[in-house]
């Protein structure tokens, strides 16, 4: 693509303004870029979106992602192992968190756009490269540990899911299995260090 006639087009989808706007002055100053808040679900022309956590994995996990998806960047707070992979497995293209350079963005932004492989910054490719062994979670298991970190007990588990108690113990051992704890409280812990929880 000749970024002399047509620049990169690039959509912010962050939840909190003025890193939206901060995100938007950043962007819209590297040449060959055009940047704009919000991103339309019809838009077709749009090359990358640059989005918080919580509104690139909707994104990136929504019905329409199968026929149109942008190349799609996550910005993130922390470092958070479950978070990253989960991302990545998802099909996000990037992951930054919100202390990298100003520059390193714009890198990204273009690296994925010519069809680079996935852009991660210092400090996540380290957290993939070197983390405990990724815990991947059915949809199932899933819901029981957002409900036992909430502090759900089996009984209220079982009636929100609509599965008895006995299958919920049964989640509870596999879930213990799998991030090598203990404890429902080890469960909780583990689950919360790795962000393997996600609102609803």
């Amino acid at each position: 693509m000749n970024h002399a006639t047509h620049p990169i087009s690039v959509r912010i989808c962050h939840d909190e303004p003025l890193l939206a706007a901060g995100l938007l002055a950043l962007i819209a100053q590297a040449p060959g870029i055009e940047a704009r808040l919000g991103y339309d679900h019809g838009d077709r022309t749009v090359d990358v979106i640059v989005a918080d956590l919580a509104n690139g994995l909707a994104l990136l996990e929504s019905r329409d992602a199968t026929h149109f998806r942008p190349r799609i960047i996550l910005m993130t707070r922390q470092a958070r192992q479950g978070e990253i992979l989960r991302a990545l497995e998802s099909g996000a293209h990037g992951c930054l968190l919100q202390s990298s350079e100003a520059r390193e963005l714009i890198d990204a932004i273009r690296h994925v756009e010519r069809g680079g492989t996935r852009y991660l910054c210092r400090e996540a490719s380290a957290l993939v490269a070197s983390g405990p062994p990724p815990a991947r979670l059915t949809a199932r298991e899933s819901e029981v540990l957002r409900l036992l970190v909430q502090g759900d007990g089996n009984k209220g588990i079982a009636r929100q899911l609509d599965i008895s108690t006995h299958t919920v113990k049964a989640h509870v051992a596999t879930l213990c299995n799998k991030l090598q704890a203990l404890s429902r409280t080890q469960v909780a812990i583990e689950a919360t260090g790795r962000g393997l929880v996600h609102p609803s």
